[in-house]
């Protein structure tokens, strides 16, 4: 199982990795793109379907069992489900792991902030962006002034006033 979990990690970083150059030498709207996005969704698909598998039979598996890249993979087969139906229902397991020093509370906070998102309300870490007008910006957040002190407590760098000043103050 944990070298399943990893291959899966492996896969992901490396199709990711081609996104970006693919992008550049031919364009979001390219056939190569389009090819690319449908192997990334044929590969995430598999990779969930394993780990519904593995949580329904054990739970959300801790670093201190199945080491830190396959408890990775759990995190990213999750994070990368094409629905929030699947995240909220895996959230509250991620969340008791990374509270008990089990899993990233980094990743904890960037699933949480992104079932947020998705539900048009606004995010509690500043994990997610946003493009507007081709510029980078943070999706609303719930608290502006408070943000880094809870980017800290997960192990996040704190976002910087440049970044905190790109917030969007709604959705559009």
């Amino acid at each position: 199982m944990r070298k399943n979990l990893e291959h899966f990690v492996d896969q992901s970083i490396e199709v990711r990795a081609t996104v970006m150059p693919t992008a550049q030498e031919f364009g979001f709207e390219s056939y190569q793109m389009d090819s690319l996005n449908q192997l990334i969704n044929f590969r995430d698909s598999m990779h969930l379907r394993y780990v519904v598998a593995v949580l329904a039979e054990h739970g959300w598996l801790g670093t201190s069992v199945i080491g830190k890249k396959a408890n990775i993979s759990l995190f990213l087969a999750i994070q990368h489900a094409p629905s929030d139906q699947v995240r909220e229902r895996y959230y509250p397991m991620l969340e008791a792991s990374a509270k008990r020093g089990e899993s990233s509370r980094s990743q904890m906070a960037t699933m949480k902030d992104r079932i947020l998102v998705n539900k048009k309300q606004p995010q509690v870490y500043g994990t997610q962006w946003n493009y507007v007008d081709d510029k980078q910006v943070l999706f609303p957040l719930e608290d502006v002034n408070s943000v880094n002190e809870k980017r800290v407590e997960v192990g996040l760098e704190p976002l910087s006033e440049q970044e905190l000043k790109t917030a969007q103050s709604k959705y559009q």
